[in-house]
């Protein structure tokens, strides 16, 4: 009974989907780092900054789409990417934001190769596993925490009070035999996945947090609060857990990754070959075609334009041949 349970817990049945389900109606990119798959998708301007989204347990890249047109349509690129054993990247088993930290740092080595700020924007357990990736690293203009949790025992906890409906005496006794059946069966310790309550994150932050969430307290949400020491903002959501953020939210969302990248997303000054460069190389997807063509055009007027005032500058020198 408890090897299955186990079992789901630490293999969720991954998100199935096509990618033909990953359009939003902008230029993507498909690729593939040491076996995560990920997208890369491009708004319509030149761009320094990057948005990165993490998704949460039992998720994948798909949970991502619903954001990312409004994301592309405020000049910020946008990156999704399948954890380790979710969705169709490789790898055995979840491990609630301890190995998936070494996920983000391995996309986020990618994406400074093309950008100069990187923005995380994580849900339930990504937003954990961003806490946990800007305890190490100083190298993320600012945070995105939608509904983070900070000791996974109370979350296993509530799941098992949500699936059993038994009181906290017996779920706590229930919780010891999973945590010792799934050290058994995985070698790994669900007791070590938290959060320090002090976190030494210095980069802005807006955490998103609801007293109706059923599965993560309201405790964690304020201690996380209490215990960043950056510019930090609380915005209060009025869902349950798994329920579908409104528009209202993800314009607040967007509205703070604004504040925090002013300009520097369309100076062209660190990367000026990178959009040409990725367009000429055929990379995007789809609607990518049609600004590959427009830089075209663009091209081809610029040589037309150099080619006619090479002409007048021989004719001039013919003139001046004569004369002599």
């Amino acid at each position: 009974m408890f090897d299955g349970y186990c079992r789901q817990i630490m293999q969720p049945k991954r998100v199935a989907y096509n990618k033909s389900d990953l359009e939003c109606g902008y230029p993507r990119q498909d690729f593939q780092l040491q076996g995560l798959q990920c997208s890369l998708y491009k708004c319509n301007k030149y761009t320094q900054s990057c948005v990165l989204y993490l998704h949460g347990y039992n998720g994948s890249r798909l949970e991502a789409v619903q954001y990312a047109s409004f994301v592309c349509k405020s000049d910020f690129d946008f990156c999704s990417f399948d954890f380790q054993a979710a969705g169709q990247s490789e790898g055995d088993f979840v491990t609630f934001g301890l190995k998936e930290e070494e996920n983000v740092a391995l996309v986020i080595r990618h994406l400074k190769e093309k950008y100069f700020h990187i923005i995380l924007w994580g849900r339930s357990m990504g937003a954990t596993t961003a806490l946990m990736y800007t305890q190490k690293y100083a190298n993320i203009k600012c945070l995105v925490l939608d509904s983070p949790f900070l000791v996974l025992e109370d979350v296993v906890i509530n799941l098992i009070k949500l699936k059993l409906n038994t009181p906290d005496i017996i779920n706590k006794g229930l919780y010891e035999l999973i945590r010792r059946c799934i050290a058994k069966l995985f070698q790994f310790q669900i007791s070590k996945v938290q959060l320090p309550l002090h976190l030494n994150v210095t980069c802005p932050m807006i955490l998103l947090a609801s007293k109706q969430d059923h599965l993560i307290p309201q405790y964690h949400f304020d201690s996380i609060y209490k215990g960043y020491v950056g510019h930090k903002r609380m915005v209060a959501l009025q869902s349950n857990h798994n329920e579908q953020r409104s528009t209202e939210i993800i314009k607040t969302i967007i509205a703070f990754c604004q504040s925090m990248t002013p300009q520097s997303r369309f100076s062209p000054t660190k990367y000026p070959d990178r959009l040409m460069g990725d367009l000429d190389e055929q990379k995007y997807i789809a609607t990518g075609i049609k600004i590959k063509q427009k830089i075209m055009r663009n091209q081809s007027a610029s040589t037309h334009t150099k080619n006619s005032a090479q002409i007048q500058k021989d004719k001039a020198l013919m003139q001046l041949s004569i004369l002599k």
